[in-house]
């Protein structure tokens, strides 16, 4: 409680969280804010002209304080008087008398707008939670703001078409106040939806599976339903028996019954927690594809940027000196002894080699162009070592337009190069192979040098800049491991996650 009391008067303290804005502009959005809760006054304070009892138009008059500082516009101050003034205006406009006692009607509505402002508050909290990139509070900036007004809509439209069923189900049990403490009870579930929506986002990720079976399709199995209609059914029943409990604290008539006032509280609002729960889970899935696409967005960018870092770092570590010096030396002695046709070749292929490096408009490529690459590479490596090099580049064709980062390859084919051939007087071979592996795409590197455990050392050092692009790239969805090969030689397994031209990079990353 005294909690409650503190949030409340640093509501009253605070008048809302209002935007910083010129004083003309801010002038002029009090005075209409202000209009309309006298407005709103008004119309409640009519409703006493021909009132039998009073707790009806008080009610009205405080659900319009309620509302007017529900979006964080209006002091509470403000809001408190503007519709407390409403009453006798309304009074006075009919040709009745006025009393000063009216004015009394000040302290429910100032209640009433603290408690508005307080949900207010509440609904910018979980807007915030919906857009992580919402400064705390979600009230000034304009993002925060359509969010929090888009939640608060729904959940508020919802508890208006509420009112005329929960009006009929209490009369239905004969209570003789059926629509005002219908009213009430939608006021209580209007701020208790508004409470639990946070939660609600929290426990989000643990029902993802409901629409997203295995292969990330969409799809809902029966444990997944049950676990929804668990929290809905469980969220009702709470409802119910809260709603009722305040109903008696408040001292309104528990007539016929307690039970029976519970049992049509139970049969009214599983329908309209259904729709809110629905509503609030369906905007915190909306806000993560939004949140997803942002964050694919920023990353591309940063990728691309660290996708010039290794072509050029790819350009001066491995195409030169000495694999070019290596590659030019080997077609000038072809030219020498008359063999153009293959010096040609070779010069064709460092030439397509260097174009592919320095090809800076692609974070990421099809597989078949990234074995072609490597192809190229292994060709102009034998070339150097002639047949004491011998390779085979092959693909499944239902991995050849899956999109993989760019130079993926490069660093293990070179090692297999220069640990599995280069250091072995009688040469070697080397095998790149592509294939389907589930939602995976798998590319082995073999070679049948002297294996594993002699090159680990320097294949590690070699293979961490890969590594590293792996984990930026995939997260956890993507591995590289180095094994022995029977009987001899060195296996390199990389497995990354299937996406084609037109999916997303898992982790929004396109490299």
């Amino acid at each position: 409680m005294r909690a409650f009391v503190a949030s409340s008067l640093a509501a009253i303290g605070a008048g809302g969280t209002l935007d910083r804005m010129p004083n003309h502009r801010r002038t002029r959005e009090l005075a209409l804010w202000g209009l309309t809760a006298f407005a709103a006054g008004i119309v409640a304070g009519a409703t006493d002209l021909s009132a039998r009892e009073v707790q009806g138009p008080a009610l009205l008059l405080m659900l319009a304080a309620f509302a007017a500082t529900l979006p964080g516009r209006m002091p509470v101050w403000l809001a408190a008087v503007c519709t407390a003034l409403g009453l006798p205006a309304a009074h006075i406009a009919a040709g009745d008398g006025v009393s000063v006692g009216m004015l009394i009607v000040v302290i429910p509505t100032g209640i009433a707008a603290a408690g508005g402002s307080l949900v207010g508050r509440l609904l910018g909290t979980a807007a915030t939670s919906l857009d992580e990139s919402a400064p705390r509070g979600g009230q000034s900036a304009a993002g925060a703001l359509s969010t929090r007004t888009l939640l608060g809509t729904a959940l508020v439209a919802i508890c208006l078409a509420g009112i005329a069923p929960v009006a009929a189900s209490l009369r239905a049990v004969g209570h003789p106040f059926a629509l005002w403490l219908a009213t009430v009870w939608q006021v209580m579930t209007l701020v208790g939806w508004v409470g639990v929506t946070p939660f609600f986002l929290v426990m989000r990720p643990s029902l993802e599976p409901a629409f997203q079976n295995a292969d990330g399709n969409g799809g809902l199995r029966a444990r997944d339903i049950a676990s929804h209609a668990a929290v809905v059914v469980s969220g009702a029943l709470a409802h119910a028996a809260i709603v009722v409990a305040l109903t008696a604290m408040l001292l309104i008539p528990i007539r016929p019954s307690a039970a029976a006032l519970f049992a049509a509280a139970v049969g009214v609002y599983l329908p309209l927690d259904f729709l809110a729960y629905l509503a609030i889970i369906t905007l915190g899935w909306a806000s993560d594809a939004k949140r997803h696409q942002r964050k694919a967005a920023e990353r591309e960018q940063v990728l691309r940027a660290e996708a010039v870092g290794h072509r050029l770092s790819a350009l001066r570590a491995r195409l030169n000196p000495h694999f070019l010096f290596n590659a030019m030396n080997g077609a000038a002695v072809l030219t020498r002894t008359g063999r153009t046709d293959d010096a040609t070749a070779l010069i064709e292929g460092i030439t397509a080699l260097l174009r592919y490096v320095l090809d800076d408009s692609r974070p990421t490529v099809p597989v078949r162009d990234e074995l072609e690459f490597s192809r190229q590479y292994l060709a102009v490596q034998h070339a150097r070592f002639g047949d004491r090099l011998q390779f085979e580049v092959a693909a499944a064709d239902d991995v050849a337009d899956a999109m993989v980062p760019q130079l993926l390859l490069q660093p293990i084919v070179e090692n297999a190069v220069d640990h599995g051939v280069a250091g072995n007087l009688a040469g070697g071979w080397v095998r790149v192979s592509a294939a389907r592996d589930g939602e995976s795409v798998r590319f082995v590197i073999e070679d049948d040098g002297p294996g594993a455990s002699a090159a680990n050392t320097q294949r590690g050092i070699g293979l961490s800049n890969t590594r590293d692009r792996l984990t930026h790239s995939y997260g956890n969805a993507a591995s590289l491991a180095i094994s022995p090969r029977q009987p001899v030689g060195t296996r390199v397994d990389l497995v990354v996650p299937f996406v084609s031209d037109s999916q997303t990079v898992p982790h929004g990353i396109g490299v």
